[in-house]
């Protein structure tokens, strides 16, 4: 009985082992490979031109971007190209126009010396201090504010124009901003002469449209192959670490 015991638990702990190795293995020959897997990818980027073409004369034409590749197929493209990847044959397209937009951010001052509990959502500015933070659609307009890194029993002060754009007291004027201004919607053509230019922007989603590869190459590797017509990326995308390959950019997940 203790053999049989013994060896269903040998045998339990050798499915588990052949489990995590079928799991890591994949992308530890992923890395190992990688420049062999570029030089293909550059390939695929290649055969992706015709179609880009196709989308550019497209938006020439219309005056925005294809919500589809049947917006293009056959008018301006006989039909779509073939990756040439054996294990991701296909390109995939997106409407990005819904998601454009950009942040901004404000400077709100030190913490003056106090710790901040939890993980900002935002790594702009210096990291004591407390930071207001706008996030903007495509037209430049206010979809939400968010104060970042606020340092405890802050009180909240009147808003005053002068001295906000002064650095004075801005953390406790930040609190009773979205009560003085209806915040939600204010284009930045509004909120600018009031606060002053930010301290700082980047841009969250600045193509109006994407090409994309997905290419996994394990259960636990969503690597993707992506392209933007503007050819700026993040330095993180889809969860993962983006590297320039061409006019492309891969995500290593």
């Amino acid at each position: 009985m203790k053999t049989s015991r013994l060896l269903f638990v040998l045998f339990s702990l050798a499915i588990v082992l052949a489990g995590a190795a079928y799991l890591v293995l994949p992308e530890r020959d992923a890395t190992q490979g990688w420049e062999e897997r570029k030089v293909r990818f550059l390939e695929a980027a290649a055969r992706a031109e015709p179609l880009i073409v196709a989308i550019n004369a497209y938006t020439a034409d219309i005056g925005h971007s294809p919500a589809a590749f049947d917006d293009i197929i056959p008018r301006y493209l006989g039909e779509l190209p073939d990756t040439g990847l054996e294990e991701c044959s296909s390109f995939e397209y997106r409407s990005l126009t819904h998601k454009q937009g950009s942040i901004v951010w404000y400077d709100l001052g030190s913490r003056q010396g106090q710790p901040y509990v939890g993980q900002s959502r935002y790594s702009e500015g210096d990291p004591d201090h407390a930071i207001l933070v706008f996030s903007l659609d495509a037209k430049g307009k206010i979809t939400s504010a968010l104060i970042e890194r606020m340092p405890k029993d802050i009180e909240p002060e009147d808003f005053e124009p002068v001295r906000w754009k002064e650095a004075q007291h801005r953390i406790g004027m930040a609190l009773a901003l979205s009560d003085t201004y209806r915040l939600h919607g204010m284009p930045r053509d509004v909120f600018e002469p009031l606060l002053g230019p930010p301290d700082g922007s980047r841009t969250v989603q600045g193509a109006a449209w994407e090409l994309r590869i997905n290419c996994p190459t394990g259960l636990l590797n969503h690597d993707t192959f992506v392209y933007w017509p503007t050819q700026e990326y993040p330095q993180h995308l889809y969860g993962g670490r983006t590297e320039p390959v061409g006019r492309w950019a891969y995500v290593h997940s």
